[in-house]
């Protein structure tokens, strides 16, 4: 008896499975549950760039004047950003999508630094929204006073901030290395030294194309009113 009991214990414990191990999520279900946050200008969209025929590189004529103003931006080494007012109050601190490499000013004044402390207008023409902005002008330039652009080391991205309004948006260039950017009166002009073999090495977009972008560079709309007890839904 105790030999045919210890044959059928081994008999059931041989019939049942061994136990799997846990299943390992895929590397895609690993990053969502990291949870990560996409960067802003991971966000940005394409923008409309027009191929054209490489020109070799010359002087922009008509620069307008560099703007002055209490509004002071800094620019550090690293990417970091801080535009404070006259008071010294941080309006804004946030970081670019890489080093800054090169910088210009109001409508395509370069700057002799890609980072340091450079004082801004509050009275630029888009602190009216984009109905301070006269798109028929032979030359728009002067009404991009009161901005910083900065391309980043990565030359993937151009941020263009803002100071009056705290506010900052980054373009995205076309493909290539080596980028040379033009503020002409009409449009805004890229060219690459280095290009895959092929692909056009110039580009452009007229100013009014970046009419979406640049409205998102005007002053915040005021928030709505709250309510009360006694007035649930405030008149303006």
């Amino acid at each position: 008896m105790r030999l045919g009991a210890l044959f059928l214990t081994g008999a059931a414990l041989a019939a049942v499975p061994p136990a799997l191990p846990p299943p390992v999520p895929p590397p895609a279900q690993a990053g969502a549950a990291r949870g990560h946050q996409p960067l802003p200008w991971e966000q940005a969209t394409p923008l409309a760039w027009q191929a054209e025929p490489w020109v070799p590189p010359a002087e922009v004529p008509g620069l307008p004047p560099a703007s002055q103003g209490p509004m002071t931006v800094h620019l550090t080494g690293d990417g970091t950003l801080r535009i404070s007012d006259a008071r010294g109050l941080i309006l804004l601190q946030a970081g670019l999508p890489g080093r800054p490499l090169r910088a210009w000013r109001d409508g395509g004044v370069p700057l002799a630094a890609a980072w340091g402390a450079w004082g801004f207008p509050v009275d630029s023409p888009l602190t009216q929204g984009l109905g301070g902005l006269r798109w028929g002008a032979d030359d728009f330039r002067p009404f991009l006073r009161g901005l910083l652009w900065v391309l980043e080391d990565g030359e993937g991205f151009l941020t263009v901030v803002h100071p009056a309004t705290g506010r900052l948006i980054h373009l995205p260039l076309p493909p290539g290395r080596d980028v040379r950017v033009r503020f002409l009166p009409d449009r805004l002009e890229v060219a690459a030294g280095d290009v895959e073999k092929g692909a056009p090495r110039q580009w452009s977009i007229p100013w009014i194309g970046l009419l979406p972008r640049l409205a998102a560079l005007g002053p915040r709309p005021d928030p709505p009113k709250v309510g009360t007890a006694l007035a649930p839904f405030p008149k303006d």
